[in-house]
């Protein structure tokens, strides 16, 4: 029963964490209300790492073999997410990209394709400020760091109210 319990209560934690990543990804007011909260994020994250700990402790308490499987799969999804978001990996992604779309549209120029494939990820960004990537970092090496700056640095609601407008 305790396995079960402490299995239950890791799922449950991992579903908490697939939840917070989608409240961040999305813009302030394309939240629910109650996601508008400054205490929300904070909370979520109190919430989903208190479940995880307490899956593995149940598990310890269960079975030493399921908390090492539980802790290596954890191992496992957790540097599988760092190497997919890592900056080599989103450059040779773009690159791929780039000359897929190179091949299929050989009369586009490389700020053309830079662009295309820059809205195609991130439409609600608008075309004037990928326009402006696209001239500013013309190559594939220099646009994919500054894509993976600009996708760090707009994840969403950081959990700060909006600024009130000032009266005067």
């Amino acid at each position: 029963m305790t396995l079960l319990a402490g299995a239950a209560l890791l799922l449950l934690g991992l579903l908490a964490m697939l939840v917070a990543v989608h409240f961040k990804g999305l813009r302030y007011f394309d939240r629910p209300t109650p996601a508008r909260n400054a205490y929300f994020d904070p909370i979520l994250d109190l919430l989903k790492w208190t479940l995880v700990v307490a899956g593995l402790l149940l598990l310890l308490r269960a079975s030493r073999p399921a908390v090492v499987v539980a802790g290596a799969a954890l191992l496992a999804l957790w540097s599988y997410r760092r190497f997919v978001r890592s900056g080599y990996f989103q450059e040779r992604l773009l690159r791929r990209d780039f000359i897929a779309l190179r091949k299929s549209r050989p009369d586009m120029s490389d700020e053309e394709i830079l662009f295309e494939l820059a809205y195609r990820k991130h439409p609600r960004w608008g075309p004037e400020l990928i326009e402006q990537m696209a001239k500013d970092y013309p190559t594939v090496e220099s646009f994919a760091r500054m894509l993976g700056r600009m996708e760090r640095g707009f994840r969403g609601f950081r959990g700060r109210r909006p600024a009130s407008p000032r009266r005067g």
